[in-house]
C-alpha cells in the first residue's frame, strides 16, 4: 500500500502481519499477532461487504486490521433499515448499512447498498485518525 510518502509492505501469514512502513526515508519494521482470522480491508473491502446475506436486522462482526494503530479491532456490522438514496448514479432503494469499531464507536463507516444489485452507491466514513474527518464517495456511474 502506497499513500502520500509512505509505503507500507505487509505479508498476512500464521497468524501474523509482518513487513515494513517506509516513511521520511526511514523503514521500520512491522509485526503484528492476529491471533486468527481477519477480514482482508482494502479497496475492495465494501464490495465484499454488500455480498453478506443482507436483509432487515441482519448484523454480523468481523475481525479487521487497524494498520495505523497496529492492532486487531472487533467490527460489528448491521443492517439500520432500507431507504431511498439518490447520488450522482441515480436514486436507489437501498439497505442502510453501519459498520462501527467496538473498542471505538467514532471509527464508524455507513454503507447503502442496493438491494437488487448489491453495488455499494453511497459511503460515509468517519476518520478518527484526522480528527473525526468526515468522508463521503458516491456511485457517479
Amino acid at each position: 500500500m502506497s499513500q502520500n510518502n509512505v509505503v507500507i509492505d505487509l505479508d498476512f501469514k500464521d497468524n501474523k502481519a509482518t513487513g515494513t512502513i517506509a516513511q521520511g526515508g526511514q523503514t521500520k519494521p512491522y509485526s503484528v499477532d492476529l491471533g486468527g482470522l481477519v477480514f482482508a480491508d482494502g479497496g475492495g473491502a465494501f464490495d465484499v461487504l454488500a455480498r453478506l446475506p443482507l436483509a432487515a436486522n441482519y448484523s454480523t462482526s468481523f475481525r479487521n486490521l487497524n494498520v495505523e494503530k497496529q492492532k486487531v479491532q472487533l467490527k460489528q456490522l448491521k443492517v439500520l433499515g432500507a431507504e431511498s438514496v439518490t447520488v450522482p448514479a441515480g436514486t436507489f432503494d437501498a439497505y442502510k448499512v453501519e459498520v462501527v469499531a467496538t473498542d471505538d464507536e467514532a471509527d464508524k463507516q455507513t454503507i447503502w447498498i442496493a438491494k437488487d444489485s448489491h453495488k455499494v452507491v453511497k459511503i460515509t466514513a468517519t476518520l478518527p485518525s484526522l480528527g473525526g474527518a468526515l468522508l463521503t464517495s458516491e456511485l457517479v456511474q
